[in-house]
């Protein structure tokens, strides 16, 4: 009988040992989660406004980015406008020269041919006059 009560106390108290060391690990394991659970969520949130500054950052960045790629066509836009304009207005000019120098040509050539005309009716004339004469 003296061996059951020994081998029973040492059961009591290897069950006694395993419930404490339970109790501790069960202590310990919520003094862990009690002072984690908030530092990980601290952490969470710490997270969640880098990732939302950083967002808002590349946002206006392309933002920026955005508008000087507008500028630089507007830009390049208005500076082709004006080129064609004064390519345009040189045409103008050049054709209104053309135009020019042809009707001078037209009024030379007709001076010529009136003068040749001229000559040629006085030439005729004067030939009939000698033929009359002779």
């Amino acid at each position: 009988m003296a061996l059951i009560e020994d081998r029973t106390t040492i059961l009591r108290s290897d069950i006694i040992r395993e419930t404490n060391t339970s109790m501790e690990a069960v202590e310990f394991i919520k003094e862990s989660m009690e002072n984690d659970i908030p530092k990980l969520q601290e952490a969470i949130k710490a997270e969640t406004l880098e990732r939302e500054e950083t967002n808002t950052m590349l946002l206006n960045k392309t933002n920026e980015e955005m508008r000087k790629l507008r500028e630089k066509i507007e830009g390049q836009k208005k500076a082709r406008e004006e080129t064609e304009e004064a390519m345009l207005e040189m045409l103008k000019d050049m054709v209104g020269r053309i135009k020019g120098e042809i009707e001078a040509e037209r009024n030379d050539r007709k001076a010529v041919e009136e003068t040749l005309l001229g000559l040629l009716e006085e030439t005729c004339t004067k030939l009939t006059t000698m033929t009359n004469q002779v």
